[in-house]
């Protein structure tokens, strides 16, 4: 089971992905923020185990946040949101485990978590 964040500054894409976060059968908590430096402070305890980052939108950085993410918590694995799909090939870049083309809906989800499942069984030999 995963505990998973979503981190965007629009309150209609937290309700969306919350909502399809919850549908999902692996996934045991999801935390919406829109403020960076809550998501931080957060991150630090070391409770999230997938954070899904918004690029490509006003007011947050999230190219930056991904960076952060990987060195604060490796073990966080980040998946990229975005509405464009020109982040795709950047999300790979910069070592995401996943990207969703917003607005998603709950196949496209599973699937991302079940991709990061599958190599999670085969880095701990589940």
């Amino acid at each position: 089971m995963y505990n998973a964040a979503v981190i965007d500054t629009d309150s209609g894409c937290l309700e969306l992905m919350a909502s399809l976060l919850n549908g999902n059968c692996y996934i045991a908590s999801v935390t919406c923020f829109s403020l960076m430096s809550d998501y931080l402070s957060e991150l630090k305890k070391g409770n999230i185990h997938i954070a899904f980052i918004r690029v490509g939108s006003p007011g947050l950085q999230g190219l930056s946040l991904t960076k952060v993410t990987q060195t604060v918590s490796p073990a966080t694995r980040v998946v990229f949101m975005s509405c464009a799909e020109s982040y795709a090939v950047m999300a790979f870049e910069e070592k995401a485990c996943g990207y969703l083309l917003l607005p998603a809906d709950q196949m496209d989800l599973d699937k991302v978590i079940e991709n990061i499942r599958r190599r999670d069984s085969r880095k701990w030999g589940d």
